[in-house]
This record gives structure tokens, C-alpha cells and sequence, in this order.
């Protein structure tokens, strides 16, 4: 199986490596994208490029909004990983949370500095530094422009794997619609901090996701 990680682009890549790794000891490919780009567009061409080949797309936190697009670009099945969904966060609270978070140079803060270290570390664990070296700004218009989706995505079916509560909203909408979905217990970065534990869940779901609607 070959797999294509969509790592937020709130975040390097390097969150989004050690679950790589995981998944090629256990027999299969996986790359991860690039997620570095200061618009839609740019970033949509990126991670396309970059799942070129790829029978799973697997979008992480922000990325999700692009996961739809991605996979039909590439004729790939989708399983998220505690991710957002197109559309599904357009509230005017989480508008105005992020634009509090903007800057006198335009860019956002980097996603570590939106909430109290400690915070943060607890979601991190040990990788506080990895997390935070040669961490992205990106340009508010980035979160809050939609990239394309294809008509009925929803009813496409898919995979979701979720850690802890951070995105239920999302979790309870795509079980709504019949998607294979997988609960671990834990924190949002659990790719990071736990890659085994989330490789097996994420290949028992994806499994799964290539035979539907069969099953």
C-alpha cells in the first residue's frame, strides 16, 4: 500500500515522519508532503504533486480541508487523521481566533505560540523542539479561504481516525455518513508522539476504505 501524508501546513513535515517510518517497517511506501505555501492554490498543486501514486491520502489537523480535493486529483481513497473537514470550521469564533493570532508583518504566530506552552507541551510531550524548529507563519488568507472540493465527497466514503475529542464535530459527521472510523485516545500531535500505535490503527482503517462500499 502506498500512503501520502498531508502534514498541516501549521506545522513542518517533520511532525508527520516518524508515523512514515512506522508505516514503511511495517512493508509499506509513505511520503510526506511538503506543506509550506502561503495560499490555496499553491498548496492544494503541492500536496497533489506529492500523492501522485498514492492509494491512501491521510490529511492531518488543517490539511483535511484539502483531503477531498487531493484524493480525486489522484484517484486515491481518503483516511483523516484528527483533522478538519472542507468547510466545517467557518464559525465567527474560530474567524476571530485567528485573527488575533495575526501579526504587524501579516503572517499568524507560529501554531505553538497560539496557546500557553505548557499547553502545547502536553500535546507534544518530548517533541517541543522538533515541533518548534524552523516552524511555519502562514498568511491568515491560507486558513481561511476553502480550496475546491469535489460534489458529494461526503457520500464518497472514506476513513477517519481520531485522537481524543479535538475535532468530534468532524468525527460525528463523516460516522453520520458511514465512514470507517477508528477512536484512539489522545492528543492531537498522537502521529508524533505515538507513530506505532497510530500506524496500525490508520492501516486497519485503510484497509477497510479500499474495500468500500463492499463491506
Amino acid at each position: 500500500m502506498r500512503l501520502a501524508l498531508l502534514p498541516s501546513p501549521l506545522t513542518t513535515s517533520a511532525v508527520a515522519e516518524p508515523l512514515a517510518e512506522a508505516l514503511r517497517a511495517r512493508g509499506h511506501e509513505a511520503v510526506v508532503a511538503c506543506s509550506r505555501a502561503d495560499d490555496v492554490d499553491a498548496l492544494l498543486d503541492a500536496f497533489v504533486a506529492a500523492a501522485a501514486g498514492a492509494d491512501i491520502v491521510v490529511p492531518h489537523s488543517n490539511a483535511g480541508r484539502f483531503g477531498p480535493s487531493v484524493a480525486a486529483a489522484v484517484g486515491a481513497r481518503l483516511v483523516c487523521l484528527d483533522s478538519l473537514l472542507p468547510g466545517e470550521e467557518d464559525d465567527a469564533s474560530w474567524t476571530t481566533f485567528l485573527r488575533e493570532q495575526e501579526r504587524s508583518d501579516g503572517l499568524l504566530a507560529p501554531w505553538s505560540r497560539w496557546w500557553p506552552r505548557a499547553d502545547v507541551e502536553a500535546v507534544v510531550g518530548p517533541h517541543w523542539e522538533l515541533l518548534t524548529s524552523d516552524e511555519p507563519r502562514v498568511p491568515l488568507r491560507l486558513l481561511l479561504e476553502e480550496p475546491p472540493v469535489p460534489a458529494g465527497w461526503l457520500q464518497l466514503g472514506g476513513g477517519y481516525v481520531s485522537f481524543g475529542d479535538t475535532y468530534a464535530g468532524q468525527a460525528a459527521l463523516v460516522d453520520r455518513a458511514g465512514w470507517v472510523i477508528r477512536r484512539i485516545p489522545g492528543q492531537h500531535l498522537h502521529l508524533l508522539t505515538a507513530p506505532d500505535e497510530v500506524a496500525d490503527v490508520l492501516l486497519d482503517a485503510a484497509v477497510v476504505v479500499l474495500r468500500w462500499p463492499h463491506e
